[in-house]
């Protein structure tokens, strides 16, 4: 009988718990951030208060809010912010509401609101996280789809209008070349997730020195990447240098092999082909890795002809040079 009453006791302090995390919800009318939280916290109150069976899903009011707040643009931290100040005021009235009550009642009571606090957290964090993934996931089908436009020279204006894009008035063309990582030579089935790491290190590396406006286009293998030559970034000059590629290769646990050129966004396929040949004819020579830059292209291309303008001179972090032939 006894545990019975004491039972009742806790359910009935964490009923109150419920009841005025709903109260302090309503009193605010208005749908900014803080009456939202808090509304989410009574929500997630309602839905944890004690019960028989686990809680399987999370409450659509907390994952959807977050998923809105995450296109908004409003930062993690602040909404989660919110979420704890919700608590203390839920902690508050239970330090008001425990004189009179037994231990075993306001821990039962406190256990409710740091459930309270685990749910809106993880979910939240959650939804903000897929939201992300989605965003992340169309801007890289966007950038992919312009860089293969222009290194085919076809629809560049047309993607340009339809997905916002500034094209850049010229740009550094690299032709990049990938060995395998160690781990994907491995015996087993462990190779493609291997390949897949590598190529995500390589495109996270890529991204802090070479800014937001470049793009690539590349497998676990290589491929190409485009940066941007023009007045918006001459304060700040992007540039795949010597010192990007040792970092891009740390990152990646394998030495890269880049040649590098630049010219008008129009000579973009041109010259991307023309890297890519270079490239290959390095690697079949047995020439080391790191960054060769091909000198003077656009006099060699108008001057000479494409087929001498696949022997330029070309250098490497490490003082390779090759010549052309006399």
């Amino acid at each position: 009988m006894v545990g019975k009453q004491a039972d009742s006791g806790v359910k009935s302090l964490e009923s109150k718990l419920v009841e005025y995390l709903t109260f302090q919800a309503r009193r605010a009318r208005r749908e900014d951030l803080g009456t939202i939280t808090r509304s989410c916290l009574a929500e997630a109150a309602r839905v944890l208060e004690p019960r028989l069976v686990p809680v399987v899903a999370q409450p659509a009011a907390i994952t959807g809010s977050a998923a809105r707040w995450a296109r908004e643009g409003i930062a993690l931290e602040t909404v989660l912010d919110a979420y704890h100040d919700g608590v203390r005021v839920g902690l508050e009235f239970l330090t008001q509401q425990a004189a009179g009550e037994n231990a075993d009642q306001v821990a039962a009571a406190a256990g409710l609101i740091v459930r309270v606090l685990e749910m809106v957290t993880t979910a939240t964090s959650t939804a903000y996280l897929d939201e992300h993934r989605q965003v992340a996931r169309e801007q890289q089908t966007t950038a992919q789809s312009l860089v293969s436009a222009l290194l085919s020279g076809h629809g560049v204006a047309r993607l340009t209008r339809r997905a916002g894009f500034t094209v850049a008035a010229s740009y550094q063309v690299v032709a990049v070349a990938i060995p395998a990582h160690p781990d994907e030579r491995r015996p087993g089935m462990g190779a493609p997730s291997a390949a897949r790491r590598k190529l995500r290190r390589i495109q996270a590396a890529l991204a802090n020195p070479l800014g937001s406006r470049a793009l690539s286009l590349l497998s676990d293998e290589g491929g190409t990447v485009l940066v941007p030559i023009d007045e918006i970034s001459a304060m700040t000059p992007l540039a795949l240098t010597p010192e990007v590629l040792d970092l891009v290769s740390e990152a990646a646990e394998v030495p890269l092999t880049a040649v590098v050129t630049s010219g008008d966004t129009a000579r973009i396929p041109e010259l991307a082909a023309l890297a890519h040949e270079l490239l290959a004819g390095l690697q079949a020579a047995g020439r080391p890795p790191g960054l060769y830059q091909l000198a003077d292209l656009p006099e060699a291309i108008a001057c000479d002809g494409l087929q001498q303008a696949r022997r330029p001179v070309v250098t490497t972090p490490n003082d390779h040079r090759i010549t052309r032939s006399a």
